[in-house]
């Protein structure tokens, strides 16, 4: 992957020339992303399927209106090794952007909107180190996704970012009928 494929990504949500996320030392991460991995304020999350904790990084952004998370490597967090980059509800100059046509997806996966669970919402292209969560009712984008390319196996094993959970309403008690 280059350094040209990478900024294009983050800055045109423009993946044509995307062939996955390279090794990055937190030097070189701090030049790519403007952010200092070793320094920046981690937060907690959850990767793979089962989900085991992970902790992120934001990263500053213009072209996604829900930021950039540098999720780090879940087995080694003290080396702060970048090992997917999730970037959220990513905007054009006029709004929405449409998902890019990559051609068939090695695994389909469902991707979540507010409260809605979209069946095969999340395109996984694990062999380039891409997954792309779509609304399928309309073609928007809603998330990209980079890695090092990998197996499908292996990224909704090991680096799949986790959806939200569920949080049911709770059961009436008395009152209002």
């Amino acid at each position: 992957m280059s350094d040209v494929g990478l900024r294009a990504f983050l800055t045109d949500a423009d993946v044509s020339g995307w062939t996955g996320l390279p090794g990055l030392s937190a030097a070189a991460a701090t030049g790519v992303f403007g952010v200092d991995p070793t320094g920046a304020r981690l937060r907690r999350g959850e990767l793979g399927d089962p989900p085991r904790h992970s902790r992120w990084i934001a990263a500053p952004t213009r072209r996604f209106a829900g930021g950039v998370r540098l999720w780090l490597d879940p087995d080694d967090m003290d080396a702060r090794r970048i090992v997917l980059v999730q970037a959220l509800a990513p905007q054009g100059d006029d709004g929405w952007l449409a998902a890019p046509d990559l051609g068939e997806p090695g695994l389909l996966l469902p991707a979540v909107l507010g409260p809605l669970v979209l069946d095969d919402g999340e395109r996984v292209y694990a062999d380039r180190g891409l997954a792309v969560r779509v609304n399928p009712e309309n073609g928007l984008l809603l998330e990209l996704i980079g890695f090092a390319p990998t197996t499908a196996e292996d990224y909704r094993s090991r680096l799949r970012p986790a959806l939200p959970q569920e949080t049911p309403l709770p059961a009436p008690q008395g009152g209002i009928a």
